[in-house]
């Protein structure tokens, strides 16, 4: 804009100055000032012209290249921490302030509207990489999201496809995770609808103005980062329709091949709340009762996980109400004795306090009850990573919870929970250890999160 403003006041300039009549002798001192007009006006046409030239190039290097990568490229990250505490030998027992979770990412635009003769093979293509710092207050250093995206493949809607590493599109719950894990209104505690990274392809695109969309990935399936054990793959597919601007629907389905080997503790790379798929009894010394009976830990290997779900948002002024219900079955190499049928569900209202009074904006307050597991005294799992003094020998873990958030600007918010627990165990245990640790889930929470 100022290089425009200058042309245009040179142009002005020269339209302004009338030669005044002089002798063919006489030098006027009108005509330095003209050719210095003339000279500037060229400079500054040269420097538009350098200046359009580097941005159709992405190539160009020195000052001009570094403008141009910055266009391209995008830093950000999210933070958030949290002071919880919960019962005697909870979880949470201990009531500290830790750094909860926290992420950097960055992004970068590839290309746009590649040509390849006279067809258009993509709109654009980007990279994606996130650093997975922190998460659920224990330190991760592994990676998230990276991928790159190539969208609008042949120039439609319908077919973009991203390639590397990726959240599972099943459902809704993995959408608050990454770079959305500043949307969940919870402090702690994921919702237990699945959720995951893994490596693979992935296919996705929308019809219908929007209206309809799908996602299909395959992916290998182990939970370690580039590991296949048996050379078999997972298949997620996600239908989603939205009929009206109120309403979001979504159905999705999960299948693997077999999962860990004979030496290898199968471990899936798909979560259930705060739970995995992985080789019955593995990482815990607790005994396993089954039936109300003490059973050895089950064989490495999984035969397979297949996981069916489906989700409802209605997304009321001011409101919104999430459902979700879904089962998984894990199926195990061992038999029908360390197969398990879950079942999860879920529920969550949040609602804006300017409905209530304009001059609680822009509060929140936001209720969820949610339930995980086999719902079986006989039959149980390890439900939540983190007990491990509860073991196999959870039968549903189920949270109802409470929490009031305060967004302090656009980037921080503050948030205050509580959360009630149960957790119900099968029979056969009489440890008071195992007892305790099942009985004190409850906790209390502060969070302050951050994302720029």
């Amino acid at each position: 804009m100022r290089l425009t403003e200058s042309l245009a006041l040179a142009a002005l300039a020269l339209s302004l100055v009338q030669p005044a009549p002089a002798r063919a002798d006489d030098a006027d001192p009108r005509d330095a000032e003209l050719r210095r007009l003339y000279d500037e006006m060229g400079q500054l046409e040269q420097r538009i012209a350098d200046l359009e030239s580097d941005h159709g190039d992405h190539s160009a290097v020195g000052a001009s290249g570094a403008a141009a990568w910055t266009e391209r490229v995008r830093l950000s990250g999210s933070a958030s921490l949290a002071w919880l505490d919960g019962g005697h030998e909870g979880i949470f027992e201990h009531g500290t302030v830790n750094v909860y979770d926290l992420r950097f990412f960055v992004d970068a635009d590839l290309a746009r509207d590649f040509v390849l003769g006279d067809a258009k093979l993509f709109r654009d293509a980007g990279f994606a990489f996130e650093w997975n710092l922190e998460r659920v207050g224990m330190l991760a250093n592994n990676l998230g999201d990276v991928y790159v995206d190539f969208r609008g493949i042949a120039d439609q809607d319908l077919l973009n496809l991203q390639v590397g590493r990726f959240q599972l599109p099943f459902g809704e719950n993995y959408l608050r995770f990454g770079r959305g894990y500043q949307t969940d209104p919870f402090i702690a505690l994921s919702a237990p609808p699945p959720w995951f990274w893994d490596e693979g392809a992935k296919l996705w695109g929308k019809a219908l103005e929007g209206k309809v969309s799908y996602a299909f990935a395959i992916t290998d399936g182990e939970g370690a980062l580039n590991s296949l054990a048996n050379g078999s793959q997972m298949l997620t597919l996600k239908l989603a329709a939205d009929p009206f601007e109120w309403l979001h629907l979504s159905l999705s389905g999960l299948t693997t091949g077999a999962v860990g080997s004979d030496t290898s503790p199968a471990f899936a790379s798909v979560w259930l709340g705060e739970m995995i798929p992985r080789a019955f009894g593995s990482g815990t010394t607790t005994p396993n009762f089954d039936h109300g009976v003490a059973i050895p830990d089950g064989p490495n290997k999984l035969h397979g996980v297949r996981i069916l779900g489906g989700d409802a948002i209605f997304k009321l002024p001011d409101a919104r109400l999430w459902l979700s219900y879904g089962g998984a079955q894990i199926d195990s190499s061992g038999g029908t004795t360390y197969d398990r049928d879950l079942i999860y569900w879920l529920a969550e209202l949040m609602v804006q306090m300017r409905l209530i009074s304009p001059q609680l904006a822009p509060a929140y307050v936001a209720v969820r009850a949610s339930g995980l597991g086999t719902y079986s005294h006989n039959e149980g799992y390890l439900l939540d990573f983190r007990n491990y003094d509860v073991g196999y020998n959870m039968s549903a873990l189920q949270t109802y919870a409470l929490v009031v958030g305060l967004p302090l600007g656009d980037y921080l918010t503050l948030k205050t929970q509580y959360a009630w627990q149960r957790i119900g165990l099968v029979r056969g245990v009489t440890s008071q250890s195992v007892k305790d640790a099942a009985a004190h889930p409850d906790f209390f929470g502060m969070e302050i999160s951050a994302h720029f």
